[in-house]
């Protein structure tokens, strides 16, 4: 993931985003999730007086996305001291040595924070599904399936970081770190980090894709939600942005600027997207402005029955219903075959009875 420190200027590329506007980025993207994480919770309460368990994943990464935020405005000044200095050919201050160290530990955990808080998004999605599955039993094998992958995904992102390249004392760092086989490997990492993200994102937004089309509601509403669950395709566009320029970099390095503010970014923009999955819930008020009276039998979106009416409820609802009547159909076709059997049947008995 990281760029390695070495004191080489022709494998450290030029920064292509100043300090000034990749803090802007690293707080811009603090301030629209916050936006997004506080309009989302509004929503949520106002809608079903209470939060869901997938809900906890989105306000673990926003906790993640605010100490990210902190992490940079700390060492940022750190990443472009280090460019500054080996570009220039000239001898390294007194303070160098911590000063480089120091951000190549807080990269370190930019690097586990930045990982973790995609994953929490993943699971947040992943966990509201589940509400959608838990109903119907055949299909919950499907998303464990799907949560087996997602987790091994994660541990594989961050267990293939070179972490002696990152936290050992610079002199080794130097010394093993600059290899070309050592570059290759850090492209080869990120590339295969960003194809288990994207795959991941691709894998998790089939669950409700495939059961759209199975239940029994309208076409505008279906193409409507299709729409909202389809949103992760953002953050896919994000991740694949990310590593474009390295992996056809020349040279093989990251450009540190551009890697981490598109990693930021990133982060942000799942959590955005994961606050407008969550207004999902607008889709099952058909008339929640209308007060029903007392004796009138509930409807979606009714405020007397919004635990009832929730989406996850009304999608496995259809689903069932769906299946109820497949089930009721494959029973009417095995009836009417049976039926048919016997009709043939029939003559060759009447004229059996007519010889006796």
């Amino acid at each position: 993931m990281e760029s390695r420190p070495g004191i080489s200027s022709n494998l450290l590329p030029p920064p292509k985003i100043s300090k000034g506007a990749f803090l802007g980025i690293v707080w811009g993207g603090f301030t629209l999730c916050t936006l997004f994480v506080a309009s989302w919770a509004g929503v949520r309460f106002k809608t079903f007086r209470r939060l869901f368990p997938d809900d906890a994943f989105v306000l673990f990464a926003w906790a993640i996305i605010l100490s990210t935020s902190i992490l940079w405005q700390t060492i940022a000044k750190d990443m472009y001291f280090h460019g500054e200095i080996v570009r220039s050919s000239q001898v390294p201050p007194p303070d160098f040595k911590p000063r480089v160290e120091r951000f190549l530990k807080g990269s370190a955990a930019f690097v586990f924070l930045f990982y973790t808080t995609l994953w929490s998004i993943k699971l947040s999605f992943l966990f509201f599904f589940r509400r959608l599955y838990l109903h119907v039993g055949r299909w919950m094998l499907f998303w464990w399936v799907i949560l087996a992958i997602t987790m091994a995904s994660y541990f594989a992102c961050i267990g293939d970081m070179e972490y002696d390249c990152l936290v050992d004392p610079l002199e080794e760092i130097a010394t093993h770190c600059q290899s070309r086989e050592s570059i290759n490997f850090q492209r080869r990492t990120l590339i295969a980090n960003c194809v288990l993200d994207v795959f991941t994102d691709i894998l998790i937004t089939c669950i409700p894709i495939t059961m759209l089309w199975k239940v029994r509601i309208s076409t505008r509403r279906k193409l409507a939600l299709g729409g909202v669950f389809c949103v992760t395709v953002i953050t896919v566009i994000f991740a694949i942005v990310r590593v474009a320029v390295v992996a056809t970099s020349a040279s093989g390095t990251a450009d540190m600027s551009w890697l981490y503010a598109w990693s930021n970014i990133e982060a942000g923009a799942a959590i955005i997207v994961s606050c407008i999955g969550s207004f999902r819930s607008l889709f099952t008020s058909q008339d929640s402005a209308q007060r029903p009276d007392k004796d009138s039998p509930p409807t979606i979106g009714s405020p007397q029955h919004k635990k009832l009416h929730s989406f996850a409820h009304m999608f496995a609802t259809s689903l069932m219903r769906t299946e109820s009547d497949r089930e009721t159909l494959n029973t009417s076709r095995e009836f009417y075959i049976l039926q048919e059997s016997k009709s043939r049947e029939s003559p060759s008995t009447k004229i059996e009875l007519a010889e006796e």
